[in-house]
């Protein structure tokens, strides 16, 4: 599927719905979303408009399912939110985008909660701000992935297309661990599911072990492919390459309190990241600090970070803006995502397991489109 945070179907049963109403439409109306009908859809235009599902009464949701117009020719950028009033509303996913890979229903989970009422809200398409949904399905909370039981971070996240690359093991053999191991495989504090199933731990200690490449700890998602058993290698003048990781830094080391959260690497070193030091956040040219997004982050906060790679440029977005744009020529592409913690005991203090950086990881997607 290529999305991380889009899993099988939840096994909980799909919850009654009342009513249904949107925005406004085209007259491709709400309750088409309901009829079992992938031919039928409700649209509207205009970022932020939304459709949204009363079920009558207060219900456990874990999940909602939802399948897109033209589905598996682009991706359409949503998020969830949910009500027990109608009124106030609580975001349990933050703005993603969906595969761009199939016209079928896929399941977004979430950590459990009461509501009553479940908005989708739209934010338009790579070619246009409409918002176009076939169906819809509000699942029950007893699903699988995110909901409240999850052993392994890939109950959390779709990590069939990546390794992970750990700051523990021999001095410059940091312990790496690939597919099919890693479908069932954790580590506490470094690479866990978080109490809440809602997210993925990365952690990485400024005594971590590095590789022979870099002085510095990380706690990291590789790009794979062939269900993680090749290397991913790509071009960015060929087709179109897509990150979007939806995410916190929750914790910058003391001393030097700098941590990346994502990146994009050619076949010799990383081209762009995003680069948290102190509060200020930065999308970078290779290892200039290129653009300034904010000089306020605080740690904890969630935000979306996506890269979009094409015709010879890396387009970085920040919560969906674009913030940057770098002309790039490269061959050996590949994607990161994790914490990378830009300190270690030669520069920070103190040089111990309990200084680290640490990123949360709530969804990660991946697509390549020819």
């Amino acid at each position: 599927m290529g999305v991380a945070d889009t899993v099988a179907l939840a096994e909980g049963d799909p919850l009654p719905v009342t009513g249904v109403r949107a925005s406004g439409d085209d007259g491709n109306v709400p309750a088409n979303t309901l009829d079992n009908d992938l031919d039928t859809r409700w649209s509207d235009e205009g970022d932020g408009v939304w459709i949204e599902y009363d079920l009558g009464s207060a219900r456990t949701v874990g999940s909602v399912s939802l399948a897109w117009h033209k589905g598996d020719e682009r991706t359409s950028s949503f998020e969830i939110r949910l009500s027990a009033d109608g009124s106030s509303w609580t975001t349990v996913l933050s703005r993603r985008d969906t595969s761009g890979a199939t016209l079928e229903l896929e399941n977004h989970d979430f950590a459990d909660r009461s509501a009553r009422y479940v908005r989708i809200v739209g934010h338009g398409n790579p070619v246009n701000d409409w918002t176009s949904i076939t169906e819809t399905t509000v699942n029950a909370a007893d699903g699988g992935g995110g909901g409240d039981e999850c052993a392994y971070p890939a109950d959390v996240l779709d990590l069939r297309n990546w390794y992970i690359g750990l700051p523990i093991g021999e001095e410059e053999s940091p312990l790496n661990i690939r597919q099919p191991e890693l479908a069932t495989y954790s580590i506490d504090p470094w690479f866990r599911a978080t109490d809440d199933c809602a997210a993925v731990q990365f952690r990485a200690a400024v005594n971590g072990v590095t590789t022979s490449g870099s002085n510095y700890p990380r706690s990291e998602l590789r790009e794979m492919t062939d269900s993680g058993q090749e290397m991913a290698d790509w071009s960015s003048t060929s087709g179109t390459h897509t990150m979007v990781i939806d995410q916190a830094i929750t914790a910058t080391p003391e001393g030097r309190p700098n941590v990346v959260a994502g990146q994009i690497h050619d076949d010799s070193d990383d081209l762009s990241v995003f680069r948290l030091e102190g509060s200020k956040l930065y999308v970078t040219d290779e290892n200039e600090k290129h653009t300034l997004i904010t000089d306020e982050y605080v740690t904890g906060t969630r935000f979306q970070a996506k890269f979009v790679v094409s015709d010879g440029k890396i387009r970085a977005y920040y919560n969906n803006e674009l913030k940057a744009t770098l002309s790039k020529s490269f061959t050996g592409g590949y994607f990161k995502a994790g914490a990378y913690t830009q300190a270690n005991c030669g520069n920070a203090s103190p040089c111990s397991s309990g200084n680290y950086g640490e990123v949360e990881i709530y969804g990660l997607t991946v697509t390549h489109t020819d």
